[in-house]
């Protein structure tokens, strides 16, 4: 009830367009290496976080030098209510500078955010030592795939736990990304060992008691899958994508609740088998997609993003929120874009004004207006 009675305070604070947690500090008139902000408010902040069901705010955060801690190139200049930020980008994705280092470790102990790791993971083996048993070529024998996968999920894994992460993305794009020879995208059965393998150690099957010689699994990191999801090449049917904490969407331009809704049917589709076999249910799935722009595109104009922010999922009488919203490339908006301040502030402009439609719209969700009765 405590926790409850916080939530609806931050309930409360969201709607009258004030919180803390969707806003950013002008960096012009404050120094982000001396918090303002008080070690109660940081607590409720993580806790707020760990809300269950809470909806999600991700980035694709690149340009990340973390030398400074403010503005677009640091985790600590983001808005305290972005839940995950993903390292994307040309730099070192494991061999983290200890400018970088320091700066992630801030965001996840102090704010409660969670920072993983993007990788393409195209073929096996990519991104990690060389290693003979990962030239497995296009096969699709099991016999040969398997014990190659298994020993590069766990690699992916130990570079996560070793780096200081709390999860990992897999940008998955077989139709889009191109490549001959990108057999971990294009490969049926080695795309679907893959989902499996990356399962034992990651999302919600990561604690399963059978596995089969493989060493315990940290609990709670973030399993994710964005790219094509519910298009394109989609999420094979077979795969234990139950496991999966989030799909993530990359509806770059959909600007329509049409598109949007398409999007989403994609992912339900894709998931059928498992809603079928009571595994997840079709809300849930919707609870865990989410929906992002690319703002290297639409950073100018905010493309769809505020409408992401704002989208539920209705068709069948579902009637669910979606799972979070986001952006590619989070840094581009950064700057302002001439459409006047946000809240007394305007760096990350189209951002905070999405924070603030998903975060509304969950708390208007969850406490209905109870209907005036007349006399």
């Amino acid at each position: 009830m405590n926790t409850l009675n916080k939530l609806f305070i931050c309930a409360s604070v969201l709607l009258i367009g004030c919180s803390d947690w969707t806003e950013i500090e002008s960096v012009d008139n404050t120094d982000l290496n001396v918090t303002t902000k008080t070690d109660e408010y940081y607590a409720a902040l993580r806790e707020w976080k760990n809300t269950p069901g809470l909806p999600q705010v991700f980035v694709w955060f690149d340009n990340w030098s973390g030398v400074s801690p403010t503005g677009e190139n640091s985790l600590r200049g983001l808005p305290d209510s972005v839940t995950i930020a993903s390292n994307w980008g040309g730099h070192p994705k494991f061999d983290l500078s200890p400018e970088r280092k320091a700066d992630m470790e801030y965001v996840q102990k102090v704010k409660g955010t969670k920072v993983v790791v993007t990788l393409f993971s195209a073929k096996v083996g990519d991104d990690m030592p060389a290693d003979s048993v990962y030239n497995i070529g296009s096969s699709s024998d099991e016999a040969v795939v398997r014990p190659a996968i298994r020993k590069y999920a766990e690699a992916i894994y130990d570079a996560v736990v070793e780096s200081g992460y709390d999860g990992f993305d897999w940008d998955y794009e077989p139709a889009g990304g191109g490549g001959s020879g990108n057999y971990l995208w294009t490969n049926r059965v080695q795309r679907r060992i893959f989902v499996e393998e990356l399962g034992y150690w990651f999302g919600s099957g990561s604690q399963r008691t059978d596995r089969d010689g493989r060493k315990p699994a940290k609990p709670g990191l973030l399993f994710v899958i964005d790219g094509e999801i519910g298009i394109g090449g989609r999420m094979d049917k077979d795969w234990e994508s139950q496991y999966v904490d989030y799909y993530i969407l990359q509806a770059y331009g959909s600007t329509t609740d049409y598109s949007l809704t398409s999007r989403v049917r994609g992912v339900i589709n894709d998931m059928v088998d498992h809603i079928g076999a009571g595994r997840i249910t079709a809300e849930e799935v919707v609870r865990r997609t989410i929906l992002t722009e690319n703002f290297e595109s639409y950073a100018n104009t905010g493309g769809g993003f505020l409408g992401m922010s704002r989208f539920i999922y209705e068709p069948n009488g579902l009637n669910q929120q979606i799972g979070g919203c986001g952006l590619y490339r989070s840094g581009f908006d950064y700057a302002p874009k001439g459409e006047g301040d946000y809240n007394g502030s305007p760096e990350y402009y189209f951002l905070r004004r999405g924070i603030a439609n998903l975060y509304n719209i969950y708390y208007e969700r969850l406490n209905p207006a109870t209907p005036e009765t007349e006399e």
